[in-house]
Parts: structure tokens; sequence; C-alpha cells
């Protein structure tokens, strides 16, 4: 589980990601980009976001309710799909 925690770090870093700045989306199914990641649950999300250990309630909760909106069981499969912000200029 570790090993795909430093994969995705890996490719954030490639695509000019900061983890802290990135931003994700969660489905069922994966964007078939580069930055579309399998997770098998959410306590494995949570510990690659390092808030498993923390025992940030609040966070834990928000991301919970995240996936319980969109439709996916928290204990199932899902997947991320990060993607950088986007910036409108004016």
């Amino acid at each position: 589980m570790k090993e795909n925690f430093k994969i995705i770090l890996a490719a954030l870093q490639e695509a000019g990601m900061e983890m802290g700045q990135a931003q994700f989306s969660i489905t069922e199914y994966s964007l078939k980009t580069r930055l579309s990641f399998k997770f098998e649950h959410i306590n494995e999300f949570l510990d690659f976001l390092q808030l498993g250990a923390s025992h940030n309630d609040e966070k834990s909760d928000h991301i919970k309710n995240i996936l319980i909106e969109e439709g996916i069981n928290p204990e199932n499969f899902f997947y991320v799909n990060f993607y950088k912000t986007k910036v409108t200029e004016l």
C-alpha cells in the first residue's frame, strides 16, 4: 500500500503538482488519466492524505461525506482523479 503512495506522489511531482495544492475528484471509475488512482477503501485514502493516524475527525468526516454524496460506499474501492487548479487570467 505505501509503495503505491510513492508512485502517486512521484506522478504528481512529475506533473508539477504538490500534494497540498492538488485538487481532486472522487469517482467510482477511472478517468483514464495518468493522475487517476485507485484506492481500495476510505482508510487507505485517509492514510495517503496522512489523516488516518492523526484521527482528524473533521477532515475525515468531510471526505467520507463526499463519498456518500457521490453514491460511493466508503468501504469499497474508488478512484481519486488529481488535477491542477485552473487560474483564470483577466
